[in-house]
């Protein structure tokens, strides 16, 4: 099977590139710097582009038969507390005046949560032009009566917490991380889900629990009563990869939200 994988640099990525060559599929990572797609095979080749560039995604569809998107965004905690700290410094090492040093020390922390909390659109944007992009392929081919210009199945990594499963994080996650670090990015989580539910195409979304860079097990749980209010729970970014691709074929979850957790 031809497989076109986007975020194939980040930690699910490069598991659904590495277990889907093994499994014999045909495999187009695509990628804003090529440089970072670390497997080599020769059924691998890199599609090079930009998630806000419709063109790139387009030319990347093109005669697949399958769509997968690990896409996900760097959360900037180290900047929030390299600032804080660097702040905090300022402000009772060097000798300014009153005024600087209440500004410097109230204004830099506020201007690190600022960043911190910036609305994001990128997971959303990025999903919508995908969709559009193998939405626009079926309608011509349609039209034409043409050939296989491009996939219909699209499987998409997302997150538990979003949609019906919130609050199924556990404790620290419900109260703490998410609304602290998190909030924007699942809001855009959530903007990203719908975009997919009112496709067209034969979609599945993914919702894994906190993730780890554990070994593939094969063995986990799936399905909407997944994850719990109270008790965290994990899965490997390598099982998340096992379970995805298994959804190329597997219509059990055609057109549902499904988590999955050990």
């Amino acid at each position: 099977m031809k497989i076109l994988i986007f975020g194939a640099t980040g930690g699910t990525g490069r598991q659904l590139v590495e277990q889907a060559l093994a499994q014999g599929h045909t495999v187009t990572a695509f990628a804003r710097d090529p440089a970072k797609v670390i497997a080599k095979h020769a059924n691998l080749r890199v599609a090079q582009g930009n998630m806000l560039q419709t063109a790139s995604i387009e030319a990347a569809v093109a005669g697949q038969d399958a769509v997968l998107s690990a896409l996900g965004i760097r959360i900037p905690v180290l900047a929030w507390v390299a600032i804080t700290i660097a702040c905090q410094l300022v402000h009772h090492v060097v000798p300014l005046g009153r005024a600087a040093n209440l500004a410097i020390a109230i204004g830099g922390p506020v201007l690190a949560v600022l960043i911190l909390f910036r609305k994001t659109t990128a997971l959303s944007d990025g999903t919508r032009n995908i969709v559009q992009a193998m939405e626009k392929m079926a309608e011509t081919e349609k039209m034409e009566k043409t050939e296989k210009l491009g996939a219909k199945r699209f499987v998409c990594e997302s997150s538990l917490g979003v949609g019906d499963s919130k609050w199924r994080l556990g404790l620290l996650f419900n109260l703490l991380v998410i609304p602290l670090f998190l909030r924007n990015v699942f809001a855009d989580k959530a903007r990203q889900e719908e975009i997919i539910r009112q496709s067209s195409l034969e979609w599945v979304i993914v919702r894994p629990t906190a993730l780890t860079n554990g070994p593939r097990t094969g063995t986990y749980r799936t399905g909407s009563d997944i994850g719990h209010w109270l008790r965290p729970t994990k899965i490997s970014r390598a099982d998340v990869a096992d379970f995805m691709l298994k959804q190329l074929t597997d219509s059990t979850y055609l057109r549902k939200s499904t988590g999955v957790a050990y």
